[in-house]
């Protein structure tokens, strides 16, 4: 893993005393500026057993054992998706999921099914339980036990409840690190159980110089300009955007699909919803909201200050729209996608959910 903290989490850094933790935090902030990367890094630092003031320390047993992701006291729990995002043994040659430590989580499937099912985007019950189920007990080494958990909201709602029992009565020994990109979606009982600490995104000129320099050392070449915009369509999230420009997105067809929905919402009225939502729908609804949501964010700031913040490469067709749209009509269809992106996770059917949006979107023009 990461033996360093991203620069623009060194403030924050700073501001933790490991050796006076609440028995559990809630990293909350955008997604995509590495919030798993500080959790981890905060994980080890806090089971680390050099005697220095500096931790993580990166050689001891307990930071080997880590970073391999054999340490007998760290429970990873995440959703299937985002296995590889917990430490693991680096494989000569691949990442094969066969051989990693498989602590805190079920075996996804036997063998013979692993290529016919698709990993789950939510935390199960089952991950809960067999995670919490040994918390009690005294920690193989040391005097803590740490519990990583990403996202919260990814939990379903006997997750949720289960992981809410133990928080209320929380093990003298085991410390919770909790991630979310989206707190509004955690219940509010978890929430008040937890301290809270926000982790920002980095400063624009921060964000350029770092994907310069992570660029540089992949041997990209990319333009400024590419650079500039790319860190733009992502809303500030760097990881995305570095994601973007070294072609690893981990859903195909992604980008295409947003340009697509990017060239068919610049053309207003005219837009046609039932061409679009064909071309888009198989998508992560996830991503086809987020991109309406920036859309729509950049035609009420055109409306209301002159300035476009997600889509500059796009200005004469923000601009275009922006005239013709309704202002009201901009500010109600806003605060529909932000409801959808509150139920993005038990959405309707892609297909479905898109067509009524991008009726709904056609309506912006129509007096």
């Amino acid at each position: 893993m990461k033996n360093s903290l991203f620069p623009w989490f060194e403030q924050t850094w700073s501001e933790i005393s490991l050796t006076n933790m609440p028995h559990a935090v809630l990293l909350h902030g955008q997604t995509g500026i590495g919030k798993m990367e500080f959790g981890l890094y905060l994980a080890k630092a806090l089971l680390c057993e050099s005697g220095d003031h500096q931790k993580p320390c990166c050689q001891c047993e307990a930071c080997h054992w880590f970073d391999t992701g054999n340490h007998p006291d760290f429970l990873g729990i995440v959703p299937e998706t985002m296995y590889l995002s917990l430490p693991h043994e680096q494989m000569e040659g691949a990442d094969s999921l066969e051989d990693k430590p498989k602590r805190g989580k079920k075996k996804l499937d036997d063998d013979a099914d692993k290529a016919d099912k698709k990993a789950s985007s939510f935390i199960k019950v089952e991950q809960i339980r067999d995670a919490l189920e040994g918390i009690n007990t005294t920690p193989h080494r040391g005097l803590q036990r740490v519990v990583l958990i990403n996202p919260v909201e990814a939990l379903q709602a006997v997750s949720a409840n289960t992981l809410l029992k133990t928080l209320e009565e929380p093990p003298a020994s085991t410390l919770f690190i909790l991630l979310s990109d989206r707190l509004d979606r955690i219940l509010p009982t978890i929430r008040s159980r937890c301290r809270l600490i926000a982790l920002p995104r980095p400063q624009k000129e921060q964000a350029l110089v770092w994907l310069s320099n992570q660029l540089q050392q992949a041997g990209v070449k990319k333009a400024q300009t590419d650079i500039d915009k790319a860190l733009s369509q992502s809303g500030g999230s760097v990881m995305d955007a570095l994601n973007e420009m070294l072609g690893v997105n981990d859903e195909e067809d992604v980008s295409q699909a947003t340009d697509a929905l990017l060239g068919a919402l610049s053309l207003a009225g005219n837009l046609n919803w039932l061409i679009t939502a064909e071309q888009v729908y198989k998508a992560p609804m996830s991503n086809l909201l987020i991109t309406l949501e920036r859309w729509i964010f950049d035609l009420l700031s055109q409306q209301q200050s002159g300035q476009i913040r997600y889509y500059p490469s796009r200005q004469v067709e923000i601009e275009k729209c922006a005239k013709l749209a309704k202002p009201n009509k901009v500010v109600n269809f806003w605060r529909t996608l932000i409801d959808a992106r509150r139920h993005e996770l038990h959405a309707l059917a892609n297909r479905v959910q898109i067509e009524a949006l991008l009726i709904r979107y056609q309506e912006l023009y129509k007096d």
